[in-house]
């Protein structure tokens, strides 16, 4: 792992959010985005700042030499917990939560020294191992579908 492959990782965490708020921009977040479950816009931004803190605990696990998952995680219920804690809030503070994860995700890959990169860390999901390249990678591609998402749901209201 080199300075600039982790640069890149960084860069494409923030391209991928910035994308993503971009996107969102002006929408409504009460909007719903899909045709078979109530989630809306405010849900999914709270979703993926959920992952994000969970990815944050597994990397700053993994750099003190532990290992992190959630207890006994089942997605569909981890995802409806969440769910649950997030209409609790408003959009804004889901909104701050949101900006605060990505920043929490990005500080954790920052303060990993490049020799634990390659390395075999344990994913928060709890069934999956893999480096900290892949693991990032997987959540901007988590990014990209909710955001397309959004768009195809925004797209189809407006034909």
């Amino acid at each position: 792992m080199t300075v600039g492959e982790k640069n890149r990782l960084l860069d494409l965490l923030t391209e991928t959010y910035s994308t993503f708020l971009a996107a969102v921009e002006g929408v409504d977040p009460e909007m719903q985005v899909y045709t078979d479950s109530d989630w809306r816009v405010r849900d999914v931004i709270w979703h993926l700042a959920t992952w994000d803190r969970q990815v944050a605990k597994s990397l700053r696990a993994y750099q003190a030499g532990g290992e992190y998952s959630i207890p006994d995680f089942s997605e569909d219920e981890f995802n409806e917990a969440s769910l649950l804690e997030g209409n609790k809030m408003t959009p804004q503070q889901i909104y701050n939560e949101r900006d605060q994860a990505r920043e929490d995700f990005k500080e954790a890959v920052r303060e990993i020294p490049l020799d634990q990169f390659p390395g075999d860390l344990l994913y928060p999901w709890g069934d999956e191992r893999g480096s900290i390249p892949q693991l990032v990678e997987y959540m901007a591609e988590h990014d990209v579908e909710h955001r397309d998402e959004i768009l195809k749901r925004v797209a189809s209201r407006e034909d």
